[in-house]
This record gives structure tokens, sequence and C-alpha cells, in this order.
């Protein structure tokens, strides 16, 4: 990275929290709201189930990191935005744009359930992969940090 030799930089690791990003991470604007998807639905089974995880700061400070960094091959943040609205930098190049977690009116139709089941199999006709190398513990704890995005939202 270009930042690598600056003396500022040298012994510093900048932490997720602390991190600014730019305009193109979705930092800015408030993304599609409501947003008129057509997702396969996941079994009964599945779309039916609440998250397992009880819900507490471990559970969404790992969510987060998940989500913003290290989940592989490639972190959430990047379609989805670091504050979930949709804008990461590859939204523009996806038809249908990514997921809006911002979206109050879109997330409290979509079940927890149904957030792990896209999560592990991707969104075929979209842009979401499968997280397939996740265990079930880290996808509802990204689950839990989803959640937190609409929370506070009126729309």
């Amino acid at each position: 990275m270009f930042w690598q030799g600056h003396p500022w930089a040298i012994g510093r690791r900048h932490h997720l929290r602390s991190f600014q990003g730019h305009h193109g991470q979705g930092f800015a604007g408030q993304g599609m709201c409501p947003q008129v998807r057509v997702t396969a639905k996941a079994p009964d089974d599945i779309r039916n189930q609440s998250n397992p995880l009880e819900l507490n700061q471990e559970v969404i400070y790992s969510g987060e990191s998940l989500f913003q960094v290290d989940v592989q091959p490639v972190a959430c943040k990047i379609c989805h935005g670091v504050n979930g609205n949709g804008l990461g930098m590859m939204a523009q190049g996806l038809n249908p744009p990514p997921r809006n977690f911002n979206c109050k009116e879109t997330m409290q139709k979509v079940s927890d359930g149904q957030l792990f089941w896209i999560i592990r199999n991707g969104s075929q006709g979209t842009g979401m992969p499968a997280y397939k190398d996740l265990d079930d513990r880290e996808i509802w704890q990204i689950v839990h940090y989803l959640r937190k995005f609409s929370q506070s939202r009126k729309k």
C-alpha cells in the first residue's frame, strides 16, 4: 500500500473501529429503501429459525469484525458498505444492488434464518457469493451485527 513507507505509519495498525475509509466504501448516502428483491427462499426449517446466539457485545464485536475485515475471500463491506447501506465500493457494478441493511422496512421482512441461509449459500442472480467456509456461529454473529444497522432507523 502507498502509506507503508511513511514515517507516521511505521508500527501502526489501523483498527477497524478507527478506520475512516472514503466515500467509495459506503460512508456516504442512505442507500435504496425499501428494496424490492426476489431472493430464493430458504427451506422452511431454516427460514423459521431465530438466531440461537445470545445478543451481547462479544457477539456484536465478532460479527462486526467478520463483516468489516475477516470474512474471506472478500469482506462484506466491499459490497454492502462500511455502514451497511448497500453502497460499498463494488456496489455500482452489481445488478441488483447489494442489500441495504439500514432499511428497517426491508430488514423486518427478512428472517434471521433467511439471512443465515443467504450468507451460507449465496443468492443466485445477484453478486452475493456463498460463504461456505464460515461456521454456523460466525454466520449467526454476522446476522446479529446486520440487525444493528436498522435498529435505530425510522424507515
